[in-house]
């Protein structure tokens, strides 16, 4: 592999506290990792704006003054990355993947052999996600996408085994539509892959709300005790905890549904017959937390770790596994993730417009 010299970053937006900003400071200035804080050096950084026409003057102004600052040269896409042997795609803070055609341009323009990481997912829908697979097939660029989530730190540091024989898992998580799924699914496959024979897709989806959610977890459609033993992992519980610090058993006292608002969930039925949910419980806790259950009846569970503002560093466990991708050429996770990411975008987002009906996806099917 060839040594890295360049890194183009095209980006949408940029703001302070943004996926944008946290990524291009990394590689500006150098981030923690093993111990230490090491700067790329002798690596040029070249930013594209993707969308000139609603690239928002302030953002434009915080780029000049990097560039200011660190000799961060600025460009159109292919100028920034015709030379490029890694490009870094980063939507706007509040969408889940590029915008229609940016992704597809900075492709067109790369240069045979470069690596390509995007932040989110490559696409929302999975026609979407497979024709610009194909672009970087047919470019010969090599291409990856996903959050912090896959790279962040577990608390407690735990992974499934290998081979694992798994019965059933669930994650939580919090915000808006579609982040939300993007994160649960980011969160929640890294995890599942490792189990026996590995991912091999999703054939049915089904989407619940409200007091039908809470019903399908009393018919043990998804398991009210995987929701405990996740919850049993974070450091942000609601409600009284708030008030006079109590503990509480926010699964065992009945308050989920009396804190949760606009609740919401999503169940997938994989091609390996495993069960998962994916529940979104703003104003239950505050933080990403997810178990699975083993064959056994043994549980496994976690907290996906979101460092605090302003250093959020586990944007340095991202960067860390995007420079090893950049300088050895091989992805940092499978590429049918992305895919299997975008068509799982697509399958929630049809199921919300009809709750409680089961949604055939054979598309999805990795076998």
């Amino acid at each position: 592999m060839p040594p890295l010299r360049q890194i183009a970053f095209v980006l949408e937006d940029f703001a302070l506290q943004t996926p944008a900003q946290q990524l291009l400071d990394r590689f500006l200035l150098g981030y923690r990792r093993s111990g230490a804080c090491p700067k790329l050096d002798g690596v040029r950084i070249t930013v594209a704006r993707a969308g000139d026409l609603q690239f928002p003057a302030t953002a434009a102004g915080l780029l000049q003054s990097r560039a200011e600052e660190t000799g961060l040269r600025l460009a159109d896409i292919p100028t920034a990355v015709r030379e490029a042997d890694a490009l870094v795609i980063v939507p706007r803070a509040d969408a889940p993947a590029p915008a229609d055609g940016q992704l597809t341009a900075a492709l067109t323009h790369a240069q045979s052999g470069a690596a390509c990481f995007v932040f989110g997912a490559l696409a929302t829908r999975l026609a979407a996600a497979r024709t610009v697979a194909a672009l970087a097939a047919a470019r010969q660029v090599t291409l990856a996408s996903g959050t912090t989530l896959p790279a962040t730190w577990r608390l407690s540091q735990v992974d499934l085994p290998r081979r694992a024989q798994v019965d059933a898992a669930l994650i939580v998580v919090q915000g808006q539509s579609p982040l939300a799924e993007l994160h649960a699914l980011d969160g929640l496959l890294p995890v599942l892959e490792r189990r026996a024979g590995g991912e091999r897709g999703v054939r049915q989806v089904k989407f619940l709300a409200e007091a039908d959610l809470w019903r399908a977890g009393d018919r043990r459609e998804w398991s009210w005790s995987l929701l405990s033993a996740a919850l049993s992992r974070s450091d942000s519980p609601q409600g009284d905890t708030l008030v006079d610090g109590r503990t509480q058993d926010l699964v065992g006292l009945g308050l989920v549904p009396k804190l949760a608002t606009n609740p919401r969930g999503w169940l997938l039925e994989h091609t390996d017959g495993v069960r998962t949910a994916l529940l979104v419980l703003d104003g239950v806790v505050a933080d990403f937390n997810f178990a699975v259950r083993l064959a056994d009846g043994s549980n496994l569970s976690a907290q996906l770790l979101r460092a605090p503002a302003p250093a959020q560093e586990h944007y340095s466990q991202l960067a860390a596994a995007m420079e090893d991708f950049f300088r050895t050429g091989k992805p940092p996770w499978p590429a049918q993730r992305s895919q299997l990411t975008a068509g799982l975008l697509d399958a929630c987002r049809q199921t919300a417009a009809q709750p409680g009906v089961w949604l055939r996806t054979p598309e999805l099917s990795l076998q």
